[in-house]
């Protein structure tokens, strides 16, 4: 049970250092994108809540994007190359 509880607590705090930090750039370079409003409202709630003052949506977006790229990209380039072939 304790072991349980300390993973949990170690989860947390992961997660609070993989996402819930300022981004790099600023969101004034970025573009202009649409999220369905439950989505927006959760990640509005998120940054604020568990992120603070620290951690703007556009931060919290990043980080997520960030790391999901990461994971995921071999599985993303070999489907991109896939679809992209040569012009010549």
């Amino acid at each position: 049970m304790i072991w349980k509880r300390w993973n949990k607590q170690v989860s947390k705090r992961n997660y609070r250092l993989r996402y819930l930090k300022k981004a790099d750039t600023v969101a004034r370079r970025g573009k202009l994108v649409y999220v369905r409003q439950e989505y927006h409202e959760r990640i509005r709630r998120i940054a604020r809540i568990i992120g603070g003052d620290d951690v703007t949506l556009f931060s919290y977006i990043d980080n997520v994007l960030a790391e999901h790229f990461a994971a995921n990209k071999e599985v993303i380039s070999a489907l991109y190359d896939e679809h992209n072939r040569p012009i010549f």
